[in-house]
């Protein structure tokens, strides 16, 4: 190269030839023709300083086109609040740019045309996922269970969709009540009613027992969750021929896959409820051996939209199975245990749905902990009731005995014929 640039020098001289010319013969065999002013071989102080405010212009320009592209994503499952809030971010420089104006302008607009929800809100609940039907259904003792106890992923993502095409929108259950200031300075729940786009229904969504227990290993279920290199969280699955795959496999990906191509099926960011036990590990793994990966994963599924329940540790029923001692050493073992890798949380859902009756021992217990929002069963109702101290909400278990046996009551949210797997075995 070297040579060919004085061969070029020498022959411009010999020839008389302009500095111009010998420029453009030099940039061009260098590879930088047209990129420098004047085709200058190297960077002037002026070309420096054009480059530097160059530079300065893209670097803003990304800065406003994340503001407005988070804005818009914000707006998409109607947190007009947030997305105003972030377009408030931007400087004010470009506070006037024809783009954050219109953005806020509609912004604005649509968050006038939100109006209250005051019906029924419904709760429905499922368990991990089948993914390989022909090895959950096949002679063991465990296929029958299976038969009655889960859905597999075609059935799930079939119930979201048609969930999505009638309306519904997952919402966060807190906001189903209001903190009102009390007189004597105390607070207290009352009934809200959420805000959503006219014709949207807000609903809560839980997935159960994410434990994901070692019965099923080799039974066609996903084996754990895991994050995987862009930090989201997916499903570790074994198939049928041994090989390991990373994918969405069950409850949480599908749903996160599902909110990313309809945003608008969230509203302000909501996905569902998580509960675990401590029961078989969290998430797939040991609770002594897997504390760190329980924690990152737990904290990714807080920051995704999902919220953690308690399940009890035992899993053991609280009215049932444990008097109120048995009881407090159970909350205060999945508190010590579980709550310190994947957070505190005020939800409880009860082992088996069964309640503890109210204005007991064992209901001043569970206040006491701090929860306040407990789920127990009903299959063909929803029910919420709100008091000062703590939220009681019913949930429908989706799975594929109430698919087949109660299938009149959920013709809100799907048609069950329509739904379920044609791979499954009869009912008896």
């Amino acid at each position: 190269m070297q040579a060919v640039l004085l061969m070029i020098i020498l022959l411009s001289v010999l020839t008389g030839c302009s500095r111009a010319t010998m420029n453009a013969q030099i940039a061009e065999s260098i590879g930088t023709l047209g990129m420098y002013e004047n085709n200058e071989p190297v960077e002037t102080p002026k070309m420096k300083a054009q480059r530097e405010i160059q530079e300065q212009k893209e670097a803003a320009e990304e800065e406003l086109t994340g503001h407005l592209e988070r804005a818009a994503r914000l707006a998409a499952s109607y947190d007009y609040e947030a997305a105003l809030a972030e377009l408030n971010e931007i400087s004010e420089e470009h506070a006037e740019d024809d783009r954050v104006i219109s953005a806020r302008i509609e912004y604005q607009r649509l968050s006038g045309q939100m109006e209250g929800y005051g019906g029924d809100i419904a709760h429905l609940s499922v368990k991990s996922l089948i993914v390989d039907t022909e090895r959950a259904f096949d002679d063991d003792d465990m296929a029958y269970y299976y038969n009655y106890w889960a859905l597999t992923t075609e059935e799930f993502k079939a119930i979201l969709q048609s969930l999505y095409d009638r309306g519904y929108v997952l919402m966060d259950v807190h906001e189903s009540v209001v903190e009102v200031q009390n007189e004597d300075g105390t607070t207290s729940f009352a009934v809200n009613t959420p805000a959503v786009p006219e014709g949207k229904i807000p609903m809560v969504l839980s997935f159960t027992e994410a434990n994901y227990y070692d019965y099923q290993e080799g039974d066609g279920f996903s084996g754990r969750m895991v994050l995987d290199d862009n930090g989201n969280v997916m499903n570790e699955y074994t198939d049928a021929s041994g090989q390991t795959l990373v994918g969405a496999y069950d409850v949480v990906p599908i749903v996160d896959e599902f909110v990313e191509e309809h945003p608008d099926f969230s509203l302000r960011g909501a996905k569902g409820i998580i509960s675990v036990t401590g029961y078989e590990g969290v998430f797939g793994y040991g609770i002594e051996t897997g504390g760190s990966t329980i924690a990152a994963i737990a904290d990714r599924l807080k920051e995704t939209g999902w919220q953690i329940a308690c399940q009890g540790f035992s899993d053991n029923t609280m009215e049932s199975d444990m008097d109120v001692s048995e009881l407090e050493d159970d909350l205060d073992a999945w508190s010590n245990k579980i709550g310190s890798l994947v957070g505190d949380t005020d939800l409880l859902i009860y082992p088996y749905g069964e309640e503890v009756t109210a204005g007991t021992d064992r209901q001043a217990l569970l206040l006491e902990k701090g929860y306040q929002f407990f789920f127990s069963i009903w299959t063909t109702a929803d029910f919420i009731e709100v008091q000062p101290d703590y939220v009681r909400q019913t949930r429908r278990t989706l799975d594929g005995y109430d698919l087949y046996m109660y299938a009149d009551y959920l013709t809100d949210f799907f048609d069950a014929d329509e739904i379920l797997d044609d791979t499954r075995p009869a009912f008896e």
